[in-house]
């Protein structure tokens, strides 16, 4: 595909390696001129100096042969100017990143009719979400759903009150259906032998159906506790819509917010929640608003070593569950240093909804772990070299560990033997660098 990316802070650069590294042709716009100099040294991909909201400089570089446009700048217009310009121009399909909630709402029909982009991504909300789903399924430090919600793959985390520890994979109880595809042992990731034995501090990629994600969880944990307070640190975007989703949940929200004016409109707009100005990130004041007892504290301040000391100092000071919000590659080695329960990623939020628009159609969903590892919802096209092949002889799986299939409205965990069958949703959990072309496997 021939990409042009508008925008090339961490977002815009994350995505121009991953597609210049599956060879597609990218050209990346940078307003900046010595950061476009400097990029163009960095990135196997043209980059151009200029205004990426100018109709007339997008034809320039040629935006009417394009296949993608992508407007992830950090300016709400110039991304809409960005997309909307590119779909004038020919682009066949165009993508804005949008991040002030009032520019839309949830009005998608307006983006697509009026202005012709194609897709809106608001990697705060999608964030926000993420972070409400992982909350809400009781021992889970990081949720996903997946095949229109059917699926849920979940991360947990393997300690002292689960019977799994010292216990061998094919061993184990199984209450309900489940699968565990992956295993995340000192920031690395793996798929469990059959015979492996599980540790202590491991986390588990555990993928059931819906209407059995939480007690499957309940039952590899051994000692799981609902959530029914949480501190927001933050109230900023993310903190915001996060406040909002658990309103409408059991429970209790508590957001500290260091500025005094975004602190009162926050307990305007919800004023089921208490909201606190708080200037000073220390110990007193976090035992104060009762950190030690909290159900769960999760950091989304803006600045990610802030987050990730705030939700270490809660994790110290006894808060069940601490989650934080990073949005820097240089940080992300330092979530599997820190005693944090999890970490999600602005950056890797807004590349999944990218870079499935570059796959083929037999990829209807993906999702990226901090440590490369992908899991992907893929469609078994009729005529698909995948269809009629046992699993575990199916060659383009190679690294790859599918996890449950959805086949006529049933969830199946498939078995030694199973085929796919063409019109098969398939969960597959791929490690980085291996099988680049499994989807593939799956087109007609």
């Amino acid at each position: 595909m021939r990409v042009i990316i508008v925008g090339c802070g961490e977002v815009g650069r994350h995505v121009a390696v991953t597609l210049s590294n599956e060879k597609h042709d990218v050209t990346v716009i940078e307003r900046d001129e010595e950061r476009a100099e400097e990029l163009q040294g960095e990135l196997d991909a043209l980059v151009v100096a200029g205004n990426g909201a100018s109709p007339k400089f997008l034809k320039e570089v040629g935006a009417e042969d394009a296949d993608l446009l992508l407007g992830v700048t950090e300016a709400d217009e110039v991304n809409v100017i960005a997309a909307a310009a590119g779909h004038r121009l020919g682009v066949e399909r165009t993508l804005a990143r949008v991040r002030d909630p009032d520019y839309f709402g949830e009005d998608n029909a307006f983006v697509r009719d009026v202005l012709g982009i194609d897709y809106v991504i608001d990697p705060e909300r999608a964030t926000a979400e993420d972070l409400a789903d992982t909350l809400l399924l009781p021992g889970a430090v990081h949720v996903e759903q997946f095949a229109e919600g059917r699926l849920v793959m979940a991360e947990m985390i393997v300690d002292e009150r689960s019977p799994l520890v010292g216990t061998i994979v094919d061993e184990r109880e199984r209450a309900r259906p489940h699968a565990i595809v992956g295993v995340v042992r000192r920031g690395q990731a793996t798929i469990p032998a059959a015979r492996e034995r599980l540790a202590l501090g491991d986390r588990l990629v555990v993928v059931a159906a819906r209407e059995h994600i939480a007690p499957v969880i309940a039952a590899l944990d051994g000692g799981v506790e609902e959530v029914h307070d949480v501190m927001i640190f933050g109230g900023g975007k993310i903190g915001a819509h996060l406040a909002r989703r658990l309103e409408h949940s059991d429970c209790e929200v508590r957001v500290l917010e260091r500025d005094a004016e975004r602190a009162r409109e926050l307990a305007q707009r919800f004023p089921n929640a208490l909201v606190l100005h708080e200037e000073e990130l220390n110990e007193a004041m976090l035992l104060s608003h009762g950190v030690d007892r909290a159900g769960a504290f999760v950091t989304c301040a803006g600045d990610d070593r802030t987050n990730l000391l705030a939700a270490t100092h809660a994790k110290h000071l006894g808060a069940r569950v601490c989650l934080a919000v990073v949005s820097r590659d240089e940080f992300v080695p330092l979530v599997n240093a820190l005693p944090i329960d999890g970490a999600f990623s602005l950056r890797l939020t807004t590349a999944e909804a990218i870079l499935r628009l570059v796959h083929s159609d037999s990829v209807r969903a993906m999702h990226i772990m901090l440590t490369g590892a992908e899991v992907l919802d893929l469609h078994a096209e009729p005529g698909a070299e995948i269809c009629g092949q046992p699993i575990s002889e199916a060659g383009p799986l190679e690294g790859c560990e599918v996890g449950a299939i959805v086949r006529d409205d049933r969830v199946v965990i498939p078995a030694d033997g199973e085929r796919i069958l063409a019109g098969d949703r398939v969960l597959v959990f791929r490690l980085h660098g291996a099988a680049e072309h499994v989807e593939r496997a799956f087109n007609g």
